[in-house]
C-alpha cells in the first residue's frame, strides 16, 4: 500500500507533531524485535557448533527456541497495531520507487519474522522436543509429532536464514543510504529524538 504524499505546506513540524513518525508502541516493538534478532542469530551460530554431547547444548537450543518464540509475538503484535492505525506517511522526498522497495523489503521482513520462528517451532516439536519458554513454561503442542513435519521445518528454517540475514542487512544499508547521502533522518521516525527531514520542507 503506497502512503499519500503530505501537503506541500507541510514543514518541519510535521515530525515533531508525530506526523512522520512511527507510534511509540511500534517503535518500541521494533526495538524489542531488533534487540532479539541481534541475540538468536549470533546464538545460532555458536548452538550449532557445539558439540552434540556437550550438556550445556541443551539450554543453549531452548534459549534460542525461547527468543524466537518471543519474535514471533512481537511480530503478531506489530502486525496488529500497524493494521490497526493509518500508515505512517514517508518524508515527501523519498522517490516513489524507493518508497516501493521500501514497502516490499518491510513486508519480507514481517514475512521472515513470522515463518522463521514458525517454522523452528514445526522442527522442534515434529522432532518431539518442548520448548521451555525462558525455562517459566512449557509452550503448547499444537502438531503431532512427525518425523516429515520435522524435516520440513528444518529445512524452510534453514534456508530462510539466510533470507533473514539479507534483509537485514539490506535494511540496515537503506538507513544509511538515506542518513548519510540522502540526508534524510529516518531514524527519528523510530527513535525518541526529534530530526530534521530534508525534502519534507516545502
Amino acid at each position: 500500500m503506497f502512503t499519500t504524499p503530505l501537503p506541500a505546506n507541510s514543514t518541519q513540524s510535521a515530525l515533531s507533531e508525530g506526523k512522520l513518525r512511527y507510534g511509540l508502541p511500534l517503535r518500541v516493538l521494533h526495538w524489542l524485535t531488533a534487540l532479539c534478532m541481534f541475540v538468536v542469530i549470533p546464538l545460532a551460530w555458536y548452538m550449532t557448533e557445539l558439540d552434540r554431547h556437550n550438556p550445556a547444548r541443551e539450554g543453549w537450543f531452548n534459549l534460542h527456541k525461547s527468543i524466537g518464540l518471543t519474535v514471533l509475538l512481537l511480530t503478531l503484535i506489530r502486525v496488529f497495531t500497524r493494521l490497526s492505525n493509518a500508515p505512517t506517511p514517508l518524508p515527501e522526498s523519498i522517490p516513489s520507487f524507493e518508497r516501493t522497495l521500501a514497502h516490499i523489503g518491510h513486508g519480507l521482513l514481517y514475512v521472515i519474522l513470522i515463518a522463521m520462528p514458525v517454522s523452528g517451532y514445526l522442527n522442534s516439536y515434529g522432532a518431539g522436543h518442548a520448548v521451555n519458554w525462558f525455562w517459566l513454561f512449557r509452550v503448547p503442542a499444537v502438531v503431532p509429532e512427525s518425523h516429515w513435519l520435522a524435516h520440513l521445518g528444518g529445512q524452510i528454517h534453514a534456508l530462510l536464514a539466510w533470507a533473514t540475514y539479507a534483509l537485514i542487512v539490506g535494511h540496515l544499508l537503506a538507513v544509511l543510504y538515506h542518513q548519510l547521502i540522502q540526508r534524510v533522518d529516518l531514524l527519528a521516525r523510530m527513535t525518541l529524538r526529534t530530526g530534521v527531514t530534508k525534502g519534507s520542507q516545502r
